[in-house]
């Protein structure tokens, strides 16, 4: 059964040991299984890497009531620079201005097509889809002549004025806050504390290149790249680097950081942020992180643990990562005591090598498996965005991954396998 190609997690991951049943999510109507109660008791951790989770200040602005139409007898939108939110009805030729005032237009079904070209400030979504027809919020060219990947283009050095570009103040550059909605492809940056954060179900984010958010603070307000503080959240196919003041280490600062149960992240680049290149704490449980290149983190590579009593963190499957050059541990288990980690944890099939204190810190007895104790063998590792972190043909994680929970595709949406051969990684090697 394969459990990450766009689809979203059960409760319980099933990873080589039986663990519970797992329902497939047909491409095209997009469901979201029910989520268990944490279970487990243990007491707040006196010394977690990250304290309070950075939604405590998100922006409070919502939508206004239309003055215009929406475009009648459509579920597509349209956001360019160019528009105006009260002399625009939304469509292709009369686009609204702000991604804001499309959401409080939008329902169940829509997809918001934002032009490339520059959005200026914080704001927030709230609308919801549902589970068969999800909010969709996509990045497009210019001219709305198709969509954009702006994770991939940043990846490849690409020109990223292809992109709509959104850059926030003082606060989160975007909080949503609806049910059932996708965040695709966008280039996001800015200085407050999260560059996108969700407390809606079942978001998806997808494709977006995340950076140089919160480049100056280190409090424990936190922040993060991709703040995931709603239930079953995906996280996949994203480039988020240069999140917190690197290259200082700040573990309140995360670049991609799930708070709590369901979901999982898949095909993800994160690096050159001052905490954690992916981060799950406070109530976090029932997570997949597959197939990530986590790298040149200043306080390790992931992290789990929570400072909350009476909950276990646990049903967490790392597998098929690359975690290398990080500060601190590469893959580590932390809390106050063994009880804030559960017994049902997985760490399997990854690449872990040369980060600053251990490959490996885990509880309850736990160990890995099948580890890649080597360095990667990266294109051009230059350890920045300057970089090429595609694998070169002699790289040991090229067929070393499971097959089990393994992504259909690569973060270039390349097919996996390659000549029967899955590879650890974001990125599957083409001969």
């Amino acid at each position: 059964m394969t459990l990450y190609s766009r689809k979203l997690p059960c409760a319980v991951w099933i990873f080589l040991v039986a663990l519970t049943a797992c329902a497939n999510r047909q491409t095209t109507a997009k469901t979201i299984p029910p989520t268990s109660s944490p279970g487990g008791s243990n007491p707040p951790s006196s010394n977690p890497p990250s304290s309070n989770p950075p939604s405590s200040n998100p922006p409070s602005s919502t939508p206004s009531s239309p003055s215009a139409p929406p475009a009648s007898g459509s579920a597509d939108y349209y956001v360019a620079p160019s528009g105006g939110d009260s002399s625009g009805n939304g469509s292709m030729s009369s686009p609204w201005a702000t991604i804001a005032y499309a959401s409080g237009q939008a329902g169940p079904g829509a997809v918001v097509h934002v032009a490339a070209g520059i959005y200026n400030g914080s704001f927030s979504t709230s609308s919801s889809g549902t589970s068969s027809a999800y909010i969709t919020y996509e990045a497009d060219t210019a001219d709305f002549s198709g969509a954009v990947n702006c994770a991939q283009i940043a990846a490849n050095h690409g020109d990223l004025t292809q992109c709509p570009r959104i850059i926030g103040g003082s606060n989160t550059t975007w909080m949503n806050s609806g049910d059932y909605v996708e965040i695709k492809g966008f280039d996001v940056t800015g200085g407050g504390i999260n560059g996108i954060y969700t407390q809606g179900n079942a978001t998806i984010i997808t494709e977006n290149h995340v950076h140089d958010v919160l480049p100056n603070t280190c409090d424990s307000t936190g922040g993060s790249g991709i703040n995931l503080d709603g239930t079953n959240a995906e996280v996949t196919d994203n480039y988020v680097h240069n999140i917190g003041p690197y290259p200082s280490a700040c573990g309140y600062v995360q670049g991609i950081y799930f708070l709590r149960a369901g979901g999982y992240a898949k095909n993800n680049i994160s690096f050159n942020n001052s905490g954690f290149g992916i981060q799950l704490w406070h109530q976090p449980s029932n997570i997949g992180l597959v197939n990530n290149t986590i790298f040149n983190n200043a306080s390790g590579g992931i992290v789990m643990g929570t400072d909350n009593s009476g909950f276990t963190v646990d049903y967490i499957t790392v597998a098929n990562n690359i975690v290398v050059n990080n500060g601190g541990s590469g893959i580590s288990e932390q809390g106050a005591s063994t009880s804030s980690n559960g017994i049902h944890d997985v760490f399997m099939n990854n690449l872990v090598e040369a980060n600053a204190d251990s490959s490996f810190s885990l509880m309850n007895g736990l160990s890995a498996s099948l580890t890649i104790a080597q360095g990667p063998q990266f294109v051009d590792d230059t350890g920045s965005t300057s970089g090429n972190y595609h694998l070169q043909s002699s790289s040991p994680a090229i067929g070393a991954a499971t097959s089990q929970g393994a992504p259909s595709t690569d973060f270039d949406g390349n097919p996996r396998p390659q000549n029967g051969a899955f590879d650890i990684g974001a990125y599957q090697y083409v001969p």
